[in-house]
């Protein structure tokens, strides 16, 4: 209820129209600066653009409109280093709009302000544009003024250039083949050492990501597990949305456990809930230990089996609790989006 407050108010704000205006010209028009941490990155980097201001007179709430090429382009978190409250951003087409408010009868910011961040990840190659057109800001007392910004970053994005070859130990791996396809398409990568460690165990964090980015997964919702915060940023775009999607699942604690290795029933679970089928299409399993599969997990295992996307390990067992390996995982997502198409 208090969230829904909050952006009532703020939407209040930010769009008092002008008759509010009028009388609360600064004594000096602020200055807005756009700046990028670095200008030329690869495909699949994280860039960061950071909103500053000067001269800036009672600064209480804002609305900043941006647009960017959402082809080379995808906003991944917006944050605003002033205290208060902020709206999930508005995404439509190539215009993002983001809002942040102070709350209670306090002043606003003055002179030079860190405004706050734009985090993106680059998709694909080229030059990739974000502009900063318009800012308007609301003082204390509710009065409004509208800047034209036009500040630009000209950020160029160059191929980042996956070679499975260079991997140093999946030669004679029974995934090898499968490893060097999911690579070449972007799916997965291997490690700044030149390995992929294919036997290696994978995180409910690294499984998600790689599952959300391989659906091309949109809609998100807000992460609202008691350990959150450490979920990188890099990954909690692609969390969210494996969250939102009903993927992925936090614990009966409300923990997410992100760094935890996924087994092979977690794991399991996932690849079959994105197939949009009831979990009892599946058939029954003839595993030798098929009774050791945990009671939530059963019905997903069996979808999971029967098409295919799964199976078992040597001695027709399932091992249903030991970790799922990266080269099981990598397979498992070509599986899954060859059932897709």
């Amino acid at each position: 209820m208090k969230r829904k407050i909050f952006i009532f108010l703020l939407i209040s704000i930010i769009c008092t129209v002008n008759f509010m205006q009028g009388s609360a010209f600064a004594a000096s028009t602020p200055k807005f600066q756009l700046t990028a941490d670095k200008l030329e990155l690869k495909a699949g980097d994280i860039i960061t653009l950071t909103m500053n201001g000067s001269k800036v007179n009672d600064m209480y709430a804002y609305e900043a409109k941006f647009t960017y090429d959402p082809a080379k382009l995808e906003l991944t978190e917006v944050k605003s280093q002033l205290k208060g409250f902020s709206v999930a951003p508005i995404k439509k087409d190539k215009e993002i709009t983001i809002a942040h408010t102070k709350i209670g009868n306090i002043s606003g910011e003055n002179g030079d302000v860190l405004i706050g961040t734009l985090t993106f990840k680059a998709k694909e190659s080229g030059i990739a544009v974000v502009n900063w057109n318009a800012m308007k800001v609301v003082d204390s007392q509710l009065q409004d003024n509208s800047y034209v910004v036009n500040e630009t970053a000209s950020l160029k994005i160059s191929e980042s250039i996956v070679n499975p070859v260079s991997f140093t130990d999946i030669k004679n791996h029974w995934a090898e083949a499968s490893i060097f396809e999911a690579a070449s398409k972007g799916l997965i990568s291997g490690y700044p050492n030149g390995k992929f460690l294919p036997n290696g165990s994978i995180t409910r964090i690294e499984f998600a990501v790689i599952l959300s980015r391989s659906l091309k997964l949109e809609e998100q919702e807000e992460l609202k597990f008691v350990d959150a915060s450490k979920i990188p940023n890099w990954a909690k775009t692609d969390v969210a949305r494996s969250v939102k999607a009903g993927l992925i699942q936090g614990y009966q604690d409300n923990s997410f456990r992100g760094d935890q290795p996924i087994t092979r029933a977690e794991i399991a679970v996932m690849v079959a809930r994105s197939l949009n089928l009831k979990a009892t299409d599946g058939v029954k399993l003839t595993f030798v230990d098929s009774n050791r599969i945990p009671s939530w997990a059963k019905d997903w295992v069996e979808l999971a089996v029967d098409k295919g996307i799964m199976e078992g390990r040597s001695g027709n067992t399932f091992v249903p609790n030991d970790n799922a390996t990266r080269a099981e995982a990598t397979v498992m997502i070509l599986r899954l989006l060859s059932l897709e198409k």
